[in-house]
């Protein structure tokens, strides 16, 4: 059976070409674009039609516009995939059941990569993480801190297309974490038990033991698999900003108060 003909305007065709041109030339980012009008020449189309398929180039991150001067390549970021993702998942069936399976899929893949590729300074990165994430007494910075962790195992798995990925989905993933951490609270669950499991994971990082790295991150997953469960059975039941921290000290609260 003949394959079916996809009909598609002018301006698509031209932003195909465009990006053909890109490939073709081994354009870097930063490197400078030909004129509309040679562009228009180029490609057999009007000025208007090459306008509006840079603009829409230009939306997606894959070209950046000037005033007074011609377009240059530019390298789309976490934004722009943030904002296809948003776009994508709106009105689909896309769930945070799915968000979570993907983190089940990837994170754990980082944190085996991450074994075998780190360098001292992923090492560091990711200390520092950990001593951040012992600090935070609410929830709010324990997302903060949960997500610079996480974004350090990915930097030390030193592949570029999972750390992209991960920081475009960011803004989803926070949404997630959020709603992960309230059934983790009312399931009985703490930040130690969550700052347990990722000192484990950072431990066999260290040590360069892939199997042991996966496994850590698996459990981890676990504890956010339960949250996730638990809260879609309590019908997403709120807590309150420090519920699962320890209550300070009297020590504590009196340095606290001085500082």
């Amino acid at each position: 059976m003949p394959a079916s003909i996809k009909r598609t305007s002018l301006t698509d065709q031209a932003t195909e070409a465009i990006i053909q041109l890109i490939q073709e030339r081994n354009l870097r980012d930063g490197d400078q674009m030909p004129g509309t009008g040679e562009l228009a020449e180029m490609l057999n189309v009007s000025v208007p039609v090459v306008r509006e398929a840079v603009a829409g180039l230009s939306a997606i991150g894959l070209l950046k516009r000037h005033q007074g001067r011609e377009s240059t390549v530019s390298t789309p970021d976490s934004t722009h995939m943030s904002r296809l993702f948003a776009l994508r998942i709106v009105g689909t069936a896309v769930d945070d059941e799915q968000l979570q399976q993907f983190r089940e899929i990837v994170e754990v893949g980082n944190a085996r990569l991450a074994a075998r590729n780190r360098t001292p300074e992923h090492i560091a990165a990711l200390h520092e993480a950990l001593d951040s994430l012992t600090s935070v007494r609410d929830a709010e910075h324990l997302h903060e801190a949960d997500v610079a962790f996480h974004a350090a195992v990915s930097q030390a798995a030193n592949n570029d297309l999972c750390e992209l990925t991960l920081e475009s989905l960011e803004p989803l993933l926070r949404r997630l974490r959020r709603r992960v951490w309230n059934g983790w609270v009312n399931a009985g669950g703490g930040v130690e038990a969550i700052i347990d499991a990722h000192r484990v994971i950072l431990t066999a990082i260290e040590a360069g033991d892939e199997n042991a790295a996966a496994t850590a991150m698996v459990v981890h997953l676990e504890q956010a698999r339960l949250g996730l469960e638990e809260s879609i059975r309590d019908g997403d039941r709120q807590v309150a900003g420090n519920a699962g921290f320890p209550a300070d000290t009297p020590d504590q609260a009196t340095s606290a108060a001085t500082a």
